[in-house]
């Protein structure tokens, strides 16, 4: 399978860009730029256009919008060219020395999912519910991913994945949570995405001046607003709790504080890996 990676990012973030590209070289990945949407030069009656403002998780806030449709934009990139999968990465990441060697052999591709996650969400106390591990690769495992895991500056989808993900539209739920929120989701249900544990990539690699240029939470809900919001996703947590108690006590799934490792290879099987990818 052919891949393509992109990065999300703005034209004046420069400081990131330059991180990047320094961070990508290391890891030998080629990478194309998508420019994202730029919360100050975009109204939010534009941003309503392909966006609700409030949905199943509570409230979606502008600057969340702008992140989501710079997603968007990226798989709408991605199913303009020829490739069957695509790495989306934003640009405040680290990656993994041993990336290259899973973006040059993907035959280790979860069947049936069209969508898989790399990324580390950095939290001492998240545990995301993981099916039975359906391959292990290079010393992490691969795993289905059956609970909320937040976090998306880090995924591979599929050519069929981006096609529903763009056919969702209008959006009413932030990036993370339309990719992994099974709990409000349905495409982080019927995609079947899938977890790498160790993660390969995790944020982080931002300067301090650009520490937040893609805007996210810009609003946060008060009174009324705020007590419907924790209702909702109190009762979407109450909906999935039989179906998740009955996976753990049929040992169908656990669950996993997934965590970032550097390297998961000894010398000698990183030049092992490296050589059966470019036989």
């Amino acid at each position: 399978m052919k891949i393509n990676t992109y990065m999300i990012s703005l034209t004046r973030a420069a400081g990131r860009q330059e991180r990047m590209r320094d961070t990508l070289e290391a890891a030998g990945i080629p990478c194309a730029l998508v420019e994202a949407i730029d919360l100050q030069e975009t109204s939010e009656e534009e941003l309503l256009q392909n966006c609700k403002s409030f949905g199943p998780w509570g409230v979606f806030a502008p600057g969340n919008m702008a992140c989501t449709l710079s997603h968007a934009k990226v798989w709408e990139t991605f199913l303009a060219s020829d490739a069957e999968v695509a790495l989306v990465l934003e640009d405040d990441v680290f990656l993994s020395p041993e990336l290259k060697h899973w973006l040059d052999d993907l035959s280790w591709w979860p069947k049936g999912s069209e969508l898989v996650n790399l990324e580390f969400w950095r939290s001492n106390s998240l545990r995301v519910m993981l099916g039975k591990t359906v391959a292990q690769v290079r010393n992490r495992d691969i795993a289905p991913m059956y609970s909320r895991n937040p976090g998306s500056a880090g995924y591979m989808v599929t050519r069929a994945g981006a096609k529903r993900l763009l056919a969702a539209m209008p959006y009413d739920v932030t990036i993370d949570q339309l990719l992994f929120n099974p709990l409000v989701s349905s495409l982080a249900r019927d995609l079947r995405p899938h977890q790498i544990a160790p993660a390969l990539i995790k944020q982080g690699n931002t300067p301090p001046e650009e520490d937040t240029f893609l805007g996210h939470a810009t609003r946060k809900p008060t009174g009324a607003l705020y007590k419907k919001q924790k209702r909702l996703r109190g009762m979407a947590e109450l909906r999935a709790l039989p179906l998740q108690l009955l996976r753990l006590v049929t040992g169908r799934a656990r669950p996993v504080r997934v965590l970032y490792a550097d390297r998961t290879l000894t010398d000698d099987h990183a030049a092992q890996a490296a050589s059966a990818t470019t036989a």
